[in-house]
């Protein structure tokens, strides 16, 4: 991951939400998508189809108590709207996950290209491999102490590189 990552900012578009109810994802995804503000022309009821028809498809857990939904393709028209949504559930859903373990944080990514798609699933993948990152989505961190324990990380990778 290099020293400049755009979680920052796509994390502070979509905020944090802590103790997210639902028993199932479609209930979390329901209970937090309402209150979030889209861009015109996208309402959460179009992103809440496209995240249940990806999950249909293929889980998006990754491991590590941590899923990563986010629809098939973009929804968002402008890198300006892109953001990341980061749910601690109040109660951990059992979903499809390499290491089986109920799934405690989810971060809905929703992103204008595949190209930034992708730079994000890169810097996630980095981030969740940090213990630090870790325990800070264990403690239900909020966004800043989130964003400070992402730049904590950038910095000190900085460092040794």
């Amino acid at each position: 991951m290099g020293e400049k990552s755009i979680i920052d900012s796509l994390i502070r578009k979509g905020g944090v939400v802590i103790d997210a109810p639902g028993k199932t994802l479609p209930e979390v995804y329901r209970n937090v998508l309402k209150d979030q503000v889209f861009p015109e022309g996208l309402t959460s009821n179009s992103v809440y189809k496209e995240l249940i028809q990806r999950e249909k498809m293929m889980g998006t857990g990754v491991g590590n108590g941590v899923a990563i939904p986010h629809p098939r393709y973009p929804l968002i028209k402008t890198d300006e709207d892109q953001r990341i949504i980061v749910v601690y559930l109040k109660n951990p859903i059992a979903i499809s996950s390499p290491d089986m373990r109920p799934v405690s944080t989810l971060f809905i990514t929703l992103t204008s290209s595949s190209k930034n798609h992708l730079q994000v699933l890169s810097d996630l993948a980095f981030l969740i491999q940090k213990a630090p990152f870790r325990e800070a989505l264990e403690k239900h961190s909020n966004e800043e102490a989130l964003l400070k324990t992402i730049h904590d990380i950038l910095e000190k990778n900085k460092e040794t590189n």
